[in-house]
């Protein structure tokens, strides 16, 4: 999972999770999808409606402007004028947008609309994939020339009102470590995803990745002896800045 943080206006950085090579190639799929249903019934309704026009430079006329023009310019218009979405994008949602966290204008969308053919239809997607897989920010070559990336809407990380009932308060709770007050917040946001991550994916790099934080627990909190139980001793002061901090 990438993530990119991008520095707002206000100097507030946000992190999103960036949109990975098969949220974008499932996105480009339904667009295709989506405007090949679009091509056949707009062009089946022309042939129908014109197939008795002796001149077949009107028919080609009105063909390119009803099908050939907006297969063609398809994302470039309706990631402008739906913020840096299209059809595909908001199925599985994800969006563009410029690395500052503005909506993307006009011209980011035409750098990203005009460098898909190099990323998608002349390599097949190659060159796309090889740029969002290797890139820090989910970048294909569009999006690093307009300085834009693709993120998700909806974070894989979610906490729900059953999250919050699950706090304790001091009156029913006895804090074991109280020096976990010297964490911030954003310390205790990666506790709490080091645990979500190894429990929904219990590989050796979330293992190594719990091993790690709780040793530099210790070391900051000053415990003699590292818990066995490393993530019941990730949940407990993680419980423990809730309660002596909020």
């Amino acid at each position: 999972m990438k993530t990119v943080e991008i520095l707002t206006a206000n100097n507030i950085s946000i992190q999103y999770e960036t949109a990975t090579v098969m949220n974008r190639g499932l996105a480009l799929f339904i667009d295709l999808m989506v405007l090949m249903i679009y091509t056949l019934f707009m062009g089946l309704f022309i042939a129908k409606a014109f197939f008795s026009f002796n001149d077949q430079s009107v028919f080609y006329f009105i063909y390119y402007i009803l099908v050939a023009l907006p297969f063609i310019t398809y994302s470039l218009f309706m990631e402008f004028f739906f913020k840096g979405q299209t059809i595909g994008k908001m199925a599985m949602g994800i969006r563009a947008v410029k690395l500052n966290g503005e909506n993307v204008d006009l011209n980011d969308c035409a750098m990203r609309w005009s460098f898909k053919i190099i990323d998608f239809w002349f390599s097949s997607g190659g060159i796309g994939a090889l740029f969002i897989s290797t890139t820090e920010k989910g970048q294909r070559l569009g999006d690093l020339l307009a300085q834009t990336t693709v993120i998700k809407t909806n974070p894989s990380q979610k906490y729900s009102i059953k999250d919050i009932l699950k706090i304790k308060n001091k009156a029913e709770y006895q804090p074991t470590y109280l020096a976990v007050t010297k964490f911030t917040d954003e310390d205790m946001i990666l506790v709490k995803n080091a645990i979500s991550r190894v429990k929904k994916y219990p590989n050796k790099a979330h293992k190594d990745l719990i091993i790690n934080l709780t040793n530099i627990i210790v070391k900051e909190l000053n415990i003699s002896e590292t818990p066995k139980k490393k993530l019941q001793f990730l949940n407990t002061v993680l419980q423990d800045y809730i309660v002596l901090t909020r």
